[in-house]
Order: structure tokens, then sequence, then C-alpha cells
């Protein structure tokens, strides 16, 4: 059977291939200004394998699927945080493509109730912050993402379209996904954050670090911008991605460029630290899963030293955060693609959510603000999914 590909326009895209395919679809990919969507399933790879392997399982897919008719079939995959959870790659039959689905903007829902139906509170992550800064005095310790997940149930059924669509709407810049990951879940979320993506010899990477919460007020967002650049804290939490970010990158490429100061992004409900690191392959043969596995996980999902933070995480955390902090993307036979990290998403079901976020922890950490940035990054799927909880996110 040969992988089709087809490029449609993007209203057929949003009216006709999301609205009546995203249930059976084994995946949903966008960026800034394309999208795809798989239909059937040609391949499927669902295993526990070290992230050192993924590009040559990932090439060995591809290689089965190629054809006369296909030299360069696509292959979409959604990688765990931790090596020990199953790994997904999947060729599809067909994978419609067109570009950005935006345009149509976003669905109005009705609101749903929703209760939290899992614990720990905000109370245990606030204690776990505090855990974590009297670790940092002698565990040789710079930096531990602290995450949490919050349950959700709710009174009616959760429309999947209609959360894509809205996720869409709101992250205009970013990425957006939805991956079929069982039988009955959906990881469904909008990253702002671009691990690696490689186009020919050209190789870009978009780590975030150190953020506000977005306000309805102009002003008070220029100050969260102004504050954001001139804090030793969120300049040293992004100062140790973006170095790490740039050992891996140096290995690969030559004429690597990193800004010597980041910039400010914003999404819907957030204010980032960014900075865009680019560079041009040494090999043009490597493929972006390569330089993507060898990155995963950075300082801004893990921390740093990376075994360390990872050691620091399992010990306090107290979940697993399965496909949350992992990578998400696609790359074809070539090498070319994109993996974006798997932050501001949720895994859903016909009427549950599990939602996830994390804070970056260094020396200078509030336990109250660190919560509430949590609580922030949160509101991002729930709002796109019209969910509205009694219980508050950051008591």
């Amino acid at each position: 059977m040969v992988m089709k590909r087809e490029v449609v326009g993007y209203t057929r895209m949003s009216t006709e291939l999301i609205d009546e395919n995203l249930n059976s679809s084994p995946f949903f990919f966008a960026s800034a200004n394309t999208s795809m969507l798989g239909k059937g399933i040609q391949h499927h790879f669902k295993q526990a394998i070290p992230f050192s392997q993924l590009a040559e399982q990932a090439q060995a897919l591809l290689e089965q699927s190629k054809t006369t008719d296909c030299e360069n079939p696509v292959l979409f995959g959604v990688v765990p945080f931790n090596q020990e959870n199953p790994t997904q790659f999947i060729v599809p039959q067909t994978l419609y493509v067109s570009s950005s689905p935006r345009a149509n903007g976003a669905r109005h829902h009705n609101q749903s109730q929703a209760k939290v139906i899992s614990s720990p509170t905000g109370g245990h992550y606030k204690q776990g912050v505090s855990s974590l800064l009297e670790m940092f005095a002698n565990a040789g310790l710079s930096k531990v993402v602290l995450s949490r997940a919050v349950e959700v149930a709710t009174d009616q059924d959760i429309n999947q379209t209609e959360l894509l669509h809205n996720l869409l709407a709101i992250n205009a810049k970013g990425y957006t996904f939805a991956a079929r990951i069982d039988d009955d879940s959906r990881l469904m979320g909008a990253s702002p954050e671009l691990l690696v993506a490689k186009r020919g010899n050209h190789l870009i990477s978009n780590p975030l670090a150190g953020s506000r919460p977005r306000s309805m007020s102009e002003h008070e967002n220029d100050a969260h911008r102004a504050s954001l650049l001139n804090t030793a804290k969120d300049l040293h939490e992004h100062g140790l991605v973006v170095e790490e970010v740039e050992r891996v990158l140096a290995k690969y490429c030559h004429n690597l460029y990193t800004p010597m100061v980041p910039s400010v992004i914003e999404t819907e409900t957030m204010l980032h630290l960014s900075t865009v690191l680019e560079g041009q392959v040494s090999d043009p043969s490597v493929s972006a899963l390569k330089v993507a596995a060898d990155l995963h996980p950075t300082p801004a999902v893990c921390g740093f030293p990376r075994q360390s933070a990872y050691d620091a995480i399992k010990k306090l955390e107290g979940f697993d955060r399965g496909y949350f902090t992992g990578m998400v993307g696609w790359c074809d036979a070539r090498g070319n693609g994109e993996w974006v990290v798997t932050i501001r998403c949720a895994e859903v079901k016909s009427r549950q959510m599990k939602v996830f976020a994390g804070a970056g922890i260094v020396n200078e950490s509030s336990p109250q603000s660190e919560l509430d940035e949590t609580g922030a990054k949160m509101r991002t799927i729930l709002s796109a999914a019209g969910i509205q909880l009694n219980e508050h996110l950051t008591a």
C-alpha cells in the first residue's frame, strides 16, 4: 500500500477533514503556516525504546513505507518524557496537508461544569517547591522543573473537534496537536515551544524559560515584559536552558547563531523569555529526530544537570508525566521535520481531562508564584474546552 499525500485548501481541512475525520484520525499537527491530518494507519510502532534509538527506528519505518510512487513518506510521532514509557510512531495511509486552518477562527461552545477528581492539592505542589529549594543548597542542582497534573470530570461530553479549533485559534504562532494515544484517550495541546526543526540543511530551535501570566491589561503586560528582561532569576533560568541547547546543537551545526540576549514572546495566557538558535547542519543526512532526541529532555522541562534534576522530579512529583514534557512532531525520509515540546496539553477522554503544567524552580523561586504560574498555564486548554472549574487551580 502506498502512502498518499494530498494538498488541500485550509477551508476543506477545517470544515470537512477536521470536523468529519478527527475522531477516527490517528493524528493532527499544525505549525504557524502548515497543518497535517493523517487518515488510516500504514505502519504503527508503540514500544518503550531508548531515546538514542528513536531516529534509527523512525527511519526503518520510513524506509519500509517507500515506494516508487512515494519516495519521501512522512511519519508522525509522540515521544514520552521518560523513555521507560512507550514511544508511538505512525505512518498514515493518507496525509492531508494544508496551509493553516486558523483563519476560520474559534468555535463557540457550551460551557461545561467540571469538578476536580484528583489530588494532590496546590499545597502539595508548594511543599514540593520548598523541598527543592532546600535541596539546591547541597545537591548540586541549578534548576528543576516541577510539574503537577489535575484530573477533571465534566458533566457533558468534551467536544474534541471544537477544542481543536479553539486551540488553533488561540495559538496562532505556535504548534497545535491532537494525537490518539490509546483507544479512549487523545493527547491534545497548543505548545509554544519548538524543540527543533530541520528544513534542508537549516536547523532551528526555540527554547522558552522564564514566564509570567498574561494579563487583560496591556499596561501590566508591558510591566511583565520589562520584568522578564530585567530579573536575575528569570535570566538565570533561561540562560541554563539556552546554554544546554547550544551545547547540543553545536555538535550538529556549523555557523550556529545564538542571540546574546533573549526576547519575550506571548501566548493567550503567558509571556515567556525566548531565544531562537539557528545553524547549518554539518551532515545533511542527519535527521531532525536525531537532534531532537539528543536535546530531549531540555532544562526547560527537566532541569540542570539533567540526571540530578530527573532524580529530584521522580522523588517529588508523585505522578507519571506520560507524554507531558515529551515531544510531538513529524519527520520525513530525508530527515526534515518539526519536533515540539509537549506542553500546554491534556489527555482528553469523553468526559474526563487530565491537564498538566510545570514551572522551572531555581534558587530564587517562590512556592506561591510557581503555583500561580502552573494554574495560568492550565487555563490555556481548560478555557479552550469551555471547562469551568468550581475549585481554584492555585489554592
